[in-house]
């Protein structure tokens, strides 16, 4: 059977959109924010340099001189210092010496550095939290002093931080829209089809091909299911194709073993019947010499008690060997007879009023259960008798303590169909298949001469019709006759 995972194929979707959208944010977070960062120190420097070169323009030529600021200066460093990210300001003269300061006193080799080089310059302090600014007093080309701004950078910090926070939220609220909406129009466009695609293989896979899928569309998957529908209506058409074969192979088979059944069947029988013609020849002229000699010695010894039974049991067991000769020869050579017209209900009742009459059916239940209205029958009567009697007796003889003898009789299209069915101990199958050779019985010795069935077998052919046997140990045994009906071509 197909392993199914359900939610196999949406969560590997899923997980890789998810690891493609997690990489994607990671490099948009890190460039937005690089690009924000750029542009918000940009703009903090241009603001740095705009509130430095105002301040600049305010210091006079003699500012080292000065102990105080003048008051346009101070005005502009009040202005300066109301920003709200002013940080501090200090301002030395060449010298080094320190002559302005708001909210920072302590000097750095770049204030130095900016009277040499001349020109204005930024740079982030080490803590990361300023923004310090660099600019030469009076005329770059021959300073007075140098000045230095810091600006804070915790605002520009705060708003990278609520930019950070709001793009981490559109991120989840993105993720998370992914993981159900995604989740969901996968499982409907997707995977719903392909599990419905699956079922349909395992029934396949269990021999049902009248379960086509149905899919609209015109995608992929929908072109798979239709040509999947097309793969199981082949399939199917081919599955009928073979079972048709393998009906005929068998029906085939079963009439080539029932034809060499019936072709070893003639050959023995006929290989038999002149085994059989040759002894009853050989054995029947010195048993009539027996029998005759016989019959003088009865007369001229009846005196002689003692040697007139031996004279007896002489007589009655040539008067055996004379008998199977006789099934011999009516094995061997069975006559054509005379046809005639028999109503089989008043010949089963005749049959078994001779037979109840002599004594054969005692201890038996007999159920005469013909069906109505059969047709008649044009055979020799005697040899149907024969076939008969050999069947009840050997019925009979099946149930010793006795049982249930049951003749029914249907009608099938140019036959009449015989059942004789006793309650006995019925036949294991080996038994079964040798029941119709001659000389096979499971009576004592000296009870049976096994010709009686076989006999009766080759009877049956002579009329064109056929007998069979079916039968299981302890559920008794049902011969089967089929006679040819009055004017069948049969």
């Amino acid at each position: 059977m197909i392993s199914r995972d359900r939610l196999g194929l949406t969560s590997a979707i899923l997980a890789s959109l998810a690891s493609l959208l997690l990489l994607t944010w990671l490099l948009l977070s890190i460039i937005s924010f690089k690009t924000a960062e750029k542009d918000l120190l940009s703009q903090k420097i241009a603001h740095a340099s705009t509130l430095l070169t105002m301040l600049l323009a305010t210091i006079p030529d003699d500012f080292a001189a000065s102990r105080e600021p003048g008051a346009q200066l101070q005005r502009a460093i009040d202005a300066i210092a109301a920003d709200r990210d002013f940080a501090g300001l200090l301002i030395i003269s060449t010298d080094g010496r320190v002559a302005f300061a708001r909210g920072d006193s302590l000097s750095d080799p770049r204030l130095a550095a900016t009277m040499q080089g001349g020109g204005e310059v930024s740079a982030i302090s080490d803590s990361g939290q300023l923004l310090l600014t660099y600019a030469p007093v009076g005329n770059p080309s021959s300073p007075l002093g140098a000045a230095r701004l810091s600006l804070s950078l915790g605002d520009l910090q705060a708003r990278l931080v609520r930019s950070r926070t709001l793009f981490l939220g559109y991120f989840i609220l993105d993720f998370v829209l992914l993981l159900f909406l995604g989740g969901y129009m996968l499982r409907r466009i997707v995977v719903a089809p392909l599990e419905r695609l699956l079922a349909a293989t395992e029934r396949i896979i269990a021999g049902d091909y009248g379960h086509p899928v149905a899919i609209r569309g015109r995608g992929e998957i929908a072109g798979l299911a239709r040509s999947f529908n097309a793969m199981q209506s082949t399939l199917r058409v081919r599955q009928e194709e073979v079972e048709k074969y393998v009906r005929s192979l068998e029906e085939a088979n079963l009439a080539l073993q029932e034809a060499r059944q019936e072709a070893i069947r003639s050959e023995k029988m006929a290989s038999i019947g002149l085994l059989a013609a040759g002894m009853a020849h050989e054995i029947g002229t010195p048993l009539a010499a027996i029998i005759g000699y016989n019959g003088v010695l009865v007369d001229e010894l009846a005196a002689d008690p003692e040697k007139s039974d031996y004279l007896r049991r002489i007589a009655r067991e040539a008067e055996r060997i004379d008998r199977l000769v006789r099934e011999l020869l009516d094995y061997a050579r069975p006559g054509k007879g005379e046809a005639e017209t028999i109503h089989l209900q008043e010949f089963i009742d005749d049959l078994l009023a001779m037979l109840g009459g002599q004594g054969v059916l005692k201890r038996l239940t007999v159920t005469n259960d013909l069906a109505q209205d059969l047709p008649p029958l044009y055979l020799d009567r005697h040899k149907l008798m024969q076939v008969l009697v050999n069947l009840i007796i050997n019925a009979r003889d099946a149930m010793p303590q006795g049982g249930e003898l049951n003749l029914t009789a249907t009608t099938e299209p140019g036959w009449v169909v015989l059942c004789v069915t006793d309650s006995g101990a019925g036949m294991a199958p080996e038994v079964m298949e040798k029941v119709f050779e001659p000389f096979f019985t499971t009576k004592e010795p000296g009870k049976g001469t096994g010709l009686g069935l076989a006999i009766s077998a080759r009877l049956m052919d002579s009329f064109g019709g056929s007998i069979g046997v079916e039968s299981e140990p302890g559920k008794g045994t049902r011969f089967t006759v089929r006679l040819p009906v009055k004017g069948s071509e049969k």
